[in-house]
């Protein structure tokens, strides 16, 4: 169940995912919903898209993490720098100005953690052990209150996650069969009794997209894209989502089902520019610009400018 604050709507399970399908939410204990684009009308194409009175996290702490024994190899040390290099451009970059509207101020990269041994099938519960004891040894800090810190986790290739909890909502990621996301964002209440916000990004290889979309078409991920370019475009989507609905009862659409602001424009690839490097990234829901616009347009990646702050909102 997910912890309320304030006036917060708690729903059935605590996980904010990427859904293979593209425009399809993944809100792990709910169904998802698609085909957003068939209301239109002057209060834009999701009125029920609102604040709901929990936490988001208005100055974003981010850390990376690797997760498996293959991120020792040249080629995942390479990847590692790619991806925090990624990561610290992403925070303070103009993706950042579409999430303003939303109460989520720019982030900082702080700093890269690496957990090697991990069960290759991962559950929540072991999740949630790994994170604890790594707050306990040091290698995580302890979030503070308000919780600023969001962590990113990335798996290697031989790790995957399959959750059956929940047996009417499992969650599977990067397995051979039942894939149902491509990531996910969650979180726990630590020993000390903080919020812990993450999202687990899997590797998002080859093998994982074919097994998980046998059909190319309709999946929010691609196989003419570079392996690199599904890690950013669906860590984009999650780190949009765990700022701005981390304990899932802040920004999303409770009636509908559609989930939270990278849902409604899932698999809407784009890309940004900082510096010398061009990220590619997923666009990301603006209720401004669907109200606006009359719902004609609500999906971006960047804005020249800090997006003014929703009115009701944090």
């Amino acid at each position: 169940m997910a912890q309320t604050t304030g006036r917060a709507t708690a729903r059935q399970n605590p996980r904010g995912g990427v859904h293979p399908r593209m425009h399809t939410g993944a809100t792990h204990g709910a169904a998802p919903v698609a085909g957003h684009r068939a209301r239109r009308h002057a209060a834009g194409s999701f009125p029920n898209f609102t604040y709901n009175g929990g936490p988001v996290i208005a100055s974003p702490q981010v850390f990376s993490s690797y997760w498996g024994s293959l991120w020792s190899d040249a080629a995942h040390q390479q990847r590692m720098q790619t991806l925090d290099q990624y990561l610290t451009d992403l925070v303070g970059s103009p993706f950042m100005n579409v999430l303003s509207q939303y109460g989520v101020g720019p982030g900082v990269f702080k700093g890269r953690t690496a957990v090697a041994s991990v069960p290759t099938v991962l559950t929540e519960a072991q999740i949630h052990s790994i994170l604890q004891a790594g707050i306990d040894n040091g290698t995580f800090p302890e979030p503070g209150n308000p919780s600023e810190l969001a962590l990113i986790v990335f798996l290697d290739e031989n790790i995957g996650v399959n959750d059956t909890s929940d047996p009417n909502s499992p969650l599977i990621l990067c397995e051979p069969t039942n894939d149902d996301a491509f990531g996910y964002h969650s979180f726990f209440t630590t020993q000390a009794g903080h919020l812990f916000y993450y999202a687990i990004i899997p590797a998002l290889s080859d093998q994982c997209i074919a097994q998980t979309c046998p059909d190319d078409n309709p999946c929010s991920l691609h196989r003419a894209q570079s392996q690199e370019q599904r890690i950013t475009q669906v860590t984009s989507h999650e780190f949009a989502e765990m700022t701005t609905d981390p304990a899932l009862n802040a920004w999303f659409d409770p009636d509908r089902n559609t989930g939270e602001n990278g849902d409604i424009c899932n698999g809407e690839s784009d890309t940004i520019t900082v510096g010398a490097n061009t990220w590619t990234v997923q666009r990301i829901y603006s209720k401004q610009d669907d109200i606006q616009t009359g719902g004609q347009t609500f999906c971006r990646a960047s804005a020249p400018a800090p997006l003014p702050l929703l009115p009701g909102g944090p």
